[in-house]
């Protein structure tokens, strides 16, 4: 059994919660590869009975926050009643050992130390730790993309306003831009005076697949350091931080991982914690502990014990399982509206270049209007977009939804 699984469990034996979490001893995952197990409908409504359900909804907006197992549900309630009879025991004694463990399971799934991991309320506030915690000079440059997410370009132009440095923006064209035009168009905004690179994963607007590992080389050969956002990929593709080459990494817990809602995580590679201001105060804001980042008084910890339950369930279904199913959901949409006239899709289809979340234009009607149209008339929940770019309607699949869910929303569609 993986060791820290072990480790979690004899925690759970004298920590439990209030009430009594749903049984963790979920079906055995059959012995197929990947690829073959996404196709295997009976196991996935196996996966489908563990989450909530919404009667008469179908949720295709999972890409803004993800449901949660029962499992994690129950916990986190329940260890918030238990907060709730005697807070300040609670919080500081009983719930708080945990808290190491926690942080060295979510360590495992990104092969990092434990001491590079610091645990947060949402992306927001992990981004600005970097963002505003980066050493930087009056003339410094800083590498970023017009297609980050909507906080951290206003992050950016807020401390550019603030203190004389420069954001050269990139502008990502669309799905005809292949990964070499995209590495240029990074590469041609370097100079001299780039300290720092800010790259996002996958691009929340359209589900694109950026060429990180590529992007990372090319800043490393300047000396560039980088920031990776990765809340669209974290907990679905393979996210090691050491192969990725990032000095800093930034994610959702409460997307792909299937956590409480909100948290998230800040990775920090050691060497650069020291020279990293903490965004809220701390005593020893220069030392080399990353859990300076985390001295926000109190912080709810029934969200980071639930944290233990989502890695659980990850380590039972496999990150790989749940990618491949993923992929396999998006191709068995997408495909069935490749021949409908006056779609166009804002997303390159292609394998290497996006995984489940998709981005469907139909020029000429209003993201919103289209929105309102599929919940109104078809009670299907999808997410306009309107940013640079990207005007259309998001599409996001999660392993609780089922084929039939997906017929819904392409019947649905083709008659708007």
């Amino acid at each position: 059994m993986n060791p820290w699984i072990t480790a979690w469990q004899a925690f759970l034996q004298d920590h439990p919660p209030l009430d009594v979490v749903p049984p963790r001893t979920y079906p055995p995952v059959p012995a197929a590869s990947p690829a073959a197990l996404a196709r295997d409908e009976s196991f996935w409504a196996e996966v489908k009975a563990l989450f909530p359900q919404h009667p008469g909804l179908v949720n295709l907006n999972s890409g803004a926050v993800s449901a949660g197992p029962h499992a994690v549900e129950k916990a986190f309630v329940s260890y918030y009643q238990l907060v709730n009879q005697l807070p300040s025991y609670y919080l500081f004694r009983y719930m708080e050992g945990g808290r190491e463990l926690i942080r060295e399971g979510l360590a495992g799934l990104l092969n990092a130390q434990a001491g590079e991991v610091a645990m947060l309320r949402n992306t927001t506030e992990a981004l600005n730790n970097v963002i505003f915690g980066v050493p930087l000079r009056p003339g410094d440059e800083v590498v970023a993309c017009k297609q980050d997410y909507s906080k951290a370009v206003a992050s950016w132009k807020q401390r550019a306003l603030r203190e004389n440095i420069t954001v050269r923006w990139v502008n990502l064209e669309g799905p005809e831009e292949t990964d070499e035009a995209i590495v240029a168009r990074y590469v041609a905004a370097f100079t001299d005076r780039t300290r720092l690179l800010h790259l996002t994963h996958v691009i929340n607007w359209n589900g694109q697949v950026l060429p990180v590992a590529a992007l990372t080389r090319e800043a490393k050969k300047r000396g560039i350091e980088v920031l990776l956002d990765g809340a669209h990929s974290f907990g679905l593709l393979e996210t090691d931080v050491r192969a990725l080459g990032c000095d800093y990494f930034v994610t959702a817990l409460h997307k792909w991982l299937s956590g409480p809602i909100p948290s998230a995580l800040m990775y920090v590679e050691r060497s650069k914690i020291s020279a990293l201001w903490p965004l809220a105060s701390s005593f020893t804001p220069q030392s080399d502990n990353i859990r300076k980042f985390e001295e926000l008084s109190i912080q709810l910890m029934p969200t980071i014990l639930g944290l233990g339950y989502a890695i659980e369930f990850q380590a039972w279904l496999g990150r790989a399982n749940k990618e491949a199913r993923l992929r396999h959901l998006r191709r068995y949409w997408t495909s069935q509206l490749a021949d409908l006239d006056g779609l166009y899709f804002r997303t390159p289809l292609d394998e290497d270049r996006c995984c489940v979340i998709v981005n469907v234009a139909l020029p000429g009607r209003e993201p919103a209007a289209v929105e309102k149209r599929l919940f109104d008339a078809y009670q299907v929940h999808t997410q306009a977009v309107q940013w640079e770019n990207m005007p259309g309607i998001r599409i996001t699949p999660n392993i609780y939804t089922s084929p039939r869910e997906l017929d819904q929303f392409v019947k649905a569609l083709r008659e708007v």
